[in-house]
């Protein structure tokens, strides 16, 4: 069982906290820090939630870096000293701090120190609508359909994603096929070695879509920047700003990804591929018509009683 509370806004808190002073601070300290300032940046990005409702002992113990390195990191940023530091990420995402303590409830559920029945199914299942709320926002919209308008004119489309991820770029190769030509899944079979054989056709005028979520894939994030440097554009969809994927992305999809369980949810980013395979379906008449014929060839298929 996780020991921290997981936060399920870090797409609205990612947007919020990356655009004020602190969190381009933070953002800066990520590329130039220290090994621990590093790791404490990811984390104060990913997680700004958790900052702003836990304490310096919380944050130590959960990261495993001192206390101590923890303050002189917040003097680095040319803070006084942690109560500013709180103060000002809990004043970025303030809006986003009321339903964590719902959450904290369910998680102590979760942990066996509240009645029966509100346990770690009813903490996932409080996380994953928490989430699906959390994309509700119309910055995620537009930048689907943003992404969904550059696939409609890309040469190719390639879809990448490793381990659990594999699964959701398999759902989004599945979805586009019916509806345009030329989307190829990077990893179907043969590992990275074949992975990256077969994306080595990959070039100006393509779009990659990349996919990674906690644990990050560093094969995955590697092919990525290969598939860039090649000349194609690239789509990142992953779970924050600082994610190693999100520095290199050109188009950048987040899907909040903290579980109270696990290491990660699938769920969001599966919301997200759904909601990108719907744009891009009702882009052209012709993907409509293609999915007409497509039902009808399948109906024969189908167990109607």
């Amino acid at each position: 069982m996780k020991n921290e509370t997981p936060s399920p806004w870090s797409v609205e808190a990612d947007r919020r906290f990356t655009a004020s002073p602190l969190g381009a601070a933070i953002s800066g300290m990520l590329q130039t820090g220290s090994s621990s300032q590093r790791a404490l940046s990811e984390f104060v990005l990913r997680d700004p939630v958790f900052v702003a409702t836990h304490g310096i002992e919380d944050l130590a113990r959960t990261t495993g870096i001192s206390a101590s390195t923890i303050s002189r990191y917040v003097r680095d940023l040319g803070l006084p000293g942690w109560p500013e530091f709180r103060a000002g990420v809990g004043e970025t995402v303030h809006s986003l701090m009321a339903p964590v303590a719902k959450l904290g409830r369910r998680m102590t559920a979760a942990q066996g120190e509240s009645p029966p029945g509100e346990g770690a199914a009813e903490a996932s299942l409080t996380a994953a609508g928490l989430h699906l709320a959390a994309l509700g926002d119309p910055s995620t919209a537009e930048a689907i359909r943003a992404v969904a308008r550059g696939l409609a004119g890309a040469r190719q489309v390639w879809v990448m994603g490793f381990g659990l991820s594999a699964h959701l770029a398999a759902m989004l190769v599945l979805g586009l096929q019916p509806y345009r030509d030329g989307v190829v899944n990077v990893v179907q079979f043969g590992g990275t070695e074949a992975a990256a054989a077969r994306l080595m056709a990959a070039g100006l005028g393509d779009v990659v879509i990349a996919i990674t979520f906690p644990r990050y894939s560093a094969d995955g994030v590697d092919l990525a920047r290969a598939a860039k440097a090649a000349g194609a554009r690239l789509v990142g969809l992953t779970d924050s700003a600082a994610s190693p994927l999100a520095r290199l992305a050109d188009d950048l999809l987040l899907a909040p990804a903290q579980h109270p369980v696990l290491s990660s949810s699938s769920l969001p980013g599966l919301a997200v591929i759904e909601a990108l395979v719907s744009e891009f379906l009702l882009l052209d008449p012709r993907h409509l018509e293609r999915a007409e014929r497509l039902a009808a060839s399948l109906s024969a298929y189908l167990a109607l009683d």
